[in-house]
């Protein structure tokens, strides 16, 4: 069991267990204390910034890491985190700062514990994706930068995503060119439209779900690995081609209606900045 889990149970064990002993003060003070953190005129999230900026002023750990999981589950991203910290350490000045150390460090815990998975619920990974990658493309300027991150992302996210790249289209020749990918090096730096995956899908301007690549006679092969693959087409502005997600698995089979339905949603948000 992981540090963070032994605080979460801890924390509510001691909680029942001090509920047990109280009385009608200590109970409607607890009372008062949750009602005052749900939304009102104030949304949910508002207030635990509020809380956390106070916690740490006054220098308490817990209540630190519990406003933390709060706003972990509230959505907050990393930004506006460092904002929060940055108003705390304003207003209580140095000695706050090994607290902010400590804030920090535990910060990547908590993430990671909320964090979708693909073990947990497949469907709710794929929107956390979908959310993360409007989020890359509206903070990073640099498309291609932009398009590294979101393979980064998809690569950590997805166990099952061996090798994940864009090919960039080029229209007056017919022919995609590699971009930003994680995976294996490829001889596949140049593809002309109509061959392999990636060119019948740029022939035809249609996702492409291949199960099992030892099956499928138009394929290139880029890794003797490589089991099975999805290749979706991204549209420009205007609504013409403009390139494609390309996604290679070590797994027979792996892709299911949820890939499908997500990476092309990925495709669209990515297409407008194109």
């Amino acid at each position: 069991m992981s540090k963070l889990n032994d605080f979460i149970n801890e924390r509510e064990r001691l909680t029942e267990k001090t509920l047990d002993f109280g009385k009608k003060n200590i109970k409607r003070f607890f009372n008062l204390d949750w009602n005052t953190y749900q939304d009102g005129a104030l949304d949910k999230k508002t207030k635990e910034m509020l809380g956390l900026v106070a916690s740490m002023v006054l220098r308490c750990d817990d209540c630190i890491n519990y406003h933390m999981i709060e706003l972990c589950k509230a959505g907050i991203n990393d930004d506006e985190l460092e904002e929060v910290f940055s108003i705390a350490l304003l207003v209580g000045g140095s000695i706050v700062i090994p607290h902010l150390r400590r804030a920090v460090d535990k910060w990547d815990e908590i993430k990671e514990h909320f964090e979708p998975s693909i073990d947990k619920d497949k469907e709710e990974l794929f929107a956390y994706l979908l959310d993360r990658t409007e989020q890359i493309l509206l903070k990073e300027k640099d498309l291609n930068k932009a398009l590294q991150n979101i393979c980064d992302l998809l690569d950590k996210k997805v166990p099952y995503y061996n090798w994940t790249g864009f090919y960039i289209a080029d229209a007056d020749s017919k022919t995609l060119h590699l971009g930003p990918y994680v995976g294996e090096s490829t001889e596949h730096v140049k593809i002309a439209y109509g061959k392999g995956i990636c060119g019948q899908t740029a022939e035809t301007n249609e996702t492409f779900i291949v199960p099992d690549v030892s099956l499928q006679g138009n394929y290139l092969a880029c890794s003797i690995k490589t089991k099975s693959e999805i290749v979706v087409p991204i549209f420009n502005k205007d609504g013409q081609f403009a390139a494609e997600l390309d996604i290679d698995s070590h797994e027979i089979n792996p892709f299911d209606s949820i890939d499908k339905d997500y990476l092309e949603k990925i495709c669209t948000v990515i297409g407008n900045y194109f």
